[in-house]
């Protein structure tokens, strides 16, 4: 139990003092989630992201490259190179969605649906929004949102923070760390 206090305190103080004021809101985990599949998918291996969307304009491929800068090391557990174009030695079954400002009625349900380039996206006046989901096949593991008031552009703090915690947040350690059989889904972050 102690545990579990202690990770909320430390994830509250990373949110509160990180810049742009990232807001991480409907976090899911799937009763197959566990940190041992992250860990299967991605240690010492490239680990296949999909990016789609891009609230910046321009060219889409260096935007997803700068995307997955932005996610090395901001996840627990092994070493992993997230890339838009992995090797052979990726885990072809596993793969992130990271999907920049769909619409408001999206449905979070489809990020793991294939092709993600059919997933639909849509300009805003303000703000920031990624959807983010750790898939095994066409099945979501975890999934969550992000938001952010705004960035100047991909090299923007807030921009960075933004991918950043939602990396970390579709990763936590094993939801049963201090022994406890619940299946609270919410277990270790603040979900809305």
């Amino acid at each position: 139990m102690r545990a579990s206090i202690l990770l909320i305190a430390v994830l509250v103080a990373a949110t509160a003092c990180a810049p742009g004021n990232v807001r991480l809101t409907r976090q899911d985990f799937s009763s197959e989630y566990g940190a041992g599949q992250f860990a299967y998918a991605g240690a010492g291996r490239d680990f296949r992201v999909d990016v789609v969307g891009n609230p910046f304009g321009g060219d889409q491929t260096a935007f997803g490259q700068i995307v997955t800068e932005a996610m090395q090391g901001q996840h627990w557990g092994p070493a992993t190179n997230f890339t838009t174009n992995p090797g052979p030695d990726s885990r072809e079954a596993y793969r992130v969605v990271m999907l920049f400002n769909p619409p408001l009625t999206f449905n979070s349900m489809r990020l793991c649906d294939d092709p993600p380039t059919a997933l639909p996206t849509e300009n805003r006046q303000s703000g920031i929004a990624l959807y983010g989901a750790f898939c095994r096949g066409n099945k979501a593991l975890s999934r969550l949102r992000g938001d952010i008031d705004g960035a100047s552009g991909p090299a923007d703090p807030a921009f960075r923070a933004l991918v950043g915690q939602v990396t970390a947040a579709l990763f936590p350690p094993d939801r049963r760390m201090d022994g406890d059989d619940d299946d609270d889904k919410c277990k270790f972050l603040n979900c809305s």
